[in-house]
């Protein structure tokens, strides 16, 4: 796969950009005007399945024009990007650092003619002033695609629907997602305990494969930033030394699990801030701030922080390398796991301020072993166990718990505690929640239910009743006692 990328000098992008090297078969192409010439530019160098990636200014609607002449080009719009990192750090490595990223994350994408897109008037996140003059000029933007062999819903599952702000999910096995309503704000994807959700242009793989590129030399720094407030950055809003940072676009920071957070920073960087603007990004700070607590805990206070530019300036101290740098984490699954790669600093439970990892407890005396729990739990972090001698067990496994609450909301006895939280002694090591038994009929030798809710229904009833019939026999014991007709 190929890619193309075109400079622009009216954008006042050096011509010194021409002469950088890039592997083969890529190419980069620098011209004067490129945003006057841009159309027969792209016709004369286009192949198929070329990725294009530009190096212009931040004017969104001359962007416009250039992404609508590589349409024309035959370029599907997945395959375009826009490189702002040039704008805000005028150091020829960095350019060089974040041009070789993206390039690596355009490579993850497989085929995308096919996936799934509606019709927009906004660009990069915002509306062009063309727009505004032609209500009716439209896009294309991509959405999210639920994978059905992967959802949940048939047991229960609705965290993609409530987390929903536009309210574009609708119930469904698999749910349905309305195109004419979703805002591609990426909460979906996060919400989801078991990743059934992906989304084209948010997928992690991509993140990560740029994120392996611009962790190549030491003690760099990462910012996260949302593509609506990229187009916006400008010098002044970054610490001085803007070649000790690194920039990392993603669509919206609220697609981001705090696990994934986690894993950026493993690639290598000192520290990881999410960088926001007011309300650009529905969801935020969540995983950051998630991830800031469960490292705090643990004694690596600073390597990951929200920030919002409505405060000022990117701290300056943040240039500066952190206290204690962070273990090597690797590749990471969940928060549970990371916890189980840290040195024994004296901390066993970390409080989180939102979901990325749970510990349930229960009042056994309300639960009833009805299973729901069990049931709904996408990452089978609850699970029941049954013996032959009719021995049940309910354990709950911290290290698959996200906190998403799903059991809590399910269970009819309000049985469940749930604490968003991180704790190293149970993790590895599921917990037994509640010991019961099955009551057997003792006319078939069938099971009735757990002896919890027998028990339960017996004390609410108030009524003696046979219960160790099975709902078959006890009509025929009834009956047994009627006498007969002659």
């Amino acid at each position: 796969m190929t890619t193309l990328v075109l400079a622009c000098g009216h954008c006042n992008v050096p011509e010194s950009v021409s002469s950088l090297s890039l592997d083969v078969p890529d190419r980069l192409v620098w011209d004067a005007n490129l945003c006057g010439r841009s159309e027969r530019i792209l016709r004369q160098s286009i192949a198929p399945d070329t990725n294009v990636v530009f190096l212009v200014g931040p004017d969104l609607d001359q962007q416009v024009t250039l992404a609508e002449d590589a349409v024309g080009a035959g370029i599907h719009p997945l395959r375009i990007r826009f490189l702002d990192a040039w704008r805000l750090s005028p150091d020829r490595d960095s350019l060089v650092t974040h041009l070789r990223a993206v390039i690596a994350g355009m490579r993850t994408r497989g085929s995308v003619e096919l996936m799934p897109s509606r019709s927009t008037n906004r660009f990069r996140g915002h509306l062009p002033r063309r727009s505004v003059v032609l209500p009716h000029r439209r896009y294309r933007a991509p959405l999210p695609r639920v994978d059905s062999s992967r959802c949940r819903a048939a047991s229960g599952c609705d965290l993609c629907i409530r987390a929903c702000p536009a309210q574009a999910i609708a119930k469904g096995t698999p749910p349905h997602v309305d195109p004419a309503t979703c805002t591609s704000c990426g909460l979906c994807l996060a919400a989801c305990p078991v990743g059934a959700i992906g989304h084209p242009s948010m997928d992690f793989r991509t993140f990560e494969a740029e994120a392996e590129q611009l962790a190549a030399s030491p003690h760099r720094n990462l910012l996260v930033v949302c593509t609506p407030v990229l187009t916006g950055l400008t010098p002044k809003v970054l610490p001085s030394d803007s070649a000790m940072w690194r920039i990392l676009e993603v669509p919206s920071l609220g697609a981001l699990r705090p696990e994934k957070v986690l894993r950026l920073l493993a690639k290598g960087f000192d520290r990881v801030i999410g960088l926001a603007q007011r309300d650009c990004c529905p969801g935020t700070p969540g995983p950051f701030a998630v991830v800031a607590a469960f490292l705090e805990g643990f004694g690596y206070a600073g390597c990951v922080a929200h920030w919002d530019l409505q405060e000022g300036p990117v701290p300056s101290a943040w240039s500066l390398p952190p206290p204690r740098a962070v273990p090597p984490f690797g590749d990471l699954d969940s928060l549970a796991q990371a916890a189980t790669m840290i040195p024994d600093a004296g901390v066993d439970l970390v409080p989180l301020p939102g979901p990325g990892a749970g510990v349930i407890e229960i009042d056994a005396d309300r639960c009833t072993f009805c299973g729901l729990c069990a049931e709904r739990c996408g990452s089978e972090a609850l699970a029941i166990e049954e013996s032959p001698s009719d021995e049940l067990v309910l354990r709950f496994d911290h290290g698959r718990c996200d906190g998403c609450g799903l059991c809590i909301g399910i269970c009819p006895e309000r049985a469940l505690t749930l604490r968003t939280a991180v704790d190293k002694r149970v993790i590895g090591r599921p917990v037994v929640l509640k010991e019961d038994v099955w009551v057997i009929c003792r006319s078939c030798g069938a099971r009735v239910a757990p002896r919890s809710m027998v028990a339960q229904v017996t004390a609410r009833t108030k009524v003696s009743v046979d219960i160790d019939l099975c709902p078959d026999c006890k009509p025929r014991q009834l009956l047994a006692g009627f006498p007969s007709k002659r």
